[in-house]
């Protein structure tokens, strides 16, 4: 059975949208460069936020800026009050180092959770933003009513915004993780073993059915375009054909991804609220 993420994105939505009229939001997403997937992800942010009343910046730079110049954008955010909620449209361009431009944000407004600061919070189960997309795989599956306590989880991917934060976060629901990668020296043994497998290698079609267990829990947190511009996820179809409950792609995870985001503004936007 496919699950998809509607109901629970418009749920999210209405809590964002009650919330703006509340409390103060803006958030300013820096891209570098046009990578056409990072428009596409942009322009599904800004929809979101037209959705809700939510004021959405769009800073965009060449591919070729200098990092001082970069770095700069990023402190003039960081000290203007207006802005709740800063963005950093990944990839950046090679000569850009990513985890340099990550630690000049001021964490108070990181909204997707990356900061070492903020995964420190996650790591020491302290409250704060989470990353976007690990949320999204949690609630999809709370929300389904699917059982995570005690059960086999396999994750397949170690990214630091989405197979290692959920990884921490899986621990936190109880769950037995196992999380493969490049390494993995018979990748199909781990993820036949899984309750729960979670996709998240950025590989269209790659777990296929001979992979998966009869009756198990798929969540594919895939996004692949193909030669025509077609929405793929990592799990092949007749693997979901095998699964108890298998995340759509697209009109899954991808679309709570998004909500989560702008629950992560909302919190950030309320803690700056009640310190001032």
């Amino acid at each position: 059975m496919l699950i998809y993420s509607k109901e629970i994105r418009e749920q999210i939505k209405a809590r964002i949208k009650l919330a703006a009229l509340q409390v103060p939001m803006a958030m300013t997403i820096i891209q570098v460069g046009d990578e056409g997937p990072s428009t596409a992800y942009i322009n599904g942010v800004k929809n979101f936020a037209r959705d809700v009343s939510v004021v959405i910046d769009i800073l965009h730079l060449p591919a070729d800026i200098g990092l001082d110049e970069l770095l700069y954008h990023i402190e003039a955010l960081n000290l203007d009050p207006r802005i709740t909620g800063i963005m950093i449209q990944k990839p950046l361009p090679a000569h850009i180092n990513d985890n340099l431009i990550v630690h000049a944000m001021d964490y108070r407004k990181e909204v997707e959770g990356i900061h070492p600061f903020n995964m420190g919070k996650l790591l020491t189960k302290e409250p704060g933003v989470r990353p976007a997309t690990p949320k999204a795989v949690i609630r999809m599956l709370k929300d389904h009513n699917i059982n995570i306590d005690g059960e086999n989880v396999t994750i397949v991917g170690r990214s630091s915004i989405l197979g290692g934060p959920l990884a921490v976060m899986m621990i936190a629901e109880n769950a037995t993780v196992t999380t493969c990668h490049t390494h993995t020296r018979d990748l199909a043994q781990e993820t036949k073993r899984a309750d729960i497998l979670v996709a998240a290698l950025g590989k269209m079609n790659f777990i296929t059915a001979d992979m998966v267990k009869e009756g198990g829990v798929i969540i594919d947190a895939g996004i692949n375009f193909d030669a025509e511009g077609k929405i793929h996820g990592d799990v092949h179809p007749d693997a979901k054909a095998k699964a108890r409950f298998a995340s759509a792609v697209p009109g899954g995870v991808g679309g709570i991804t998004v909500a989560e985001l702008f629950d992560n503004l909302r919190m950030l936007a309320e803690e700056s609220a009640n310190s001032d």
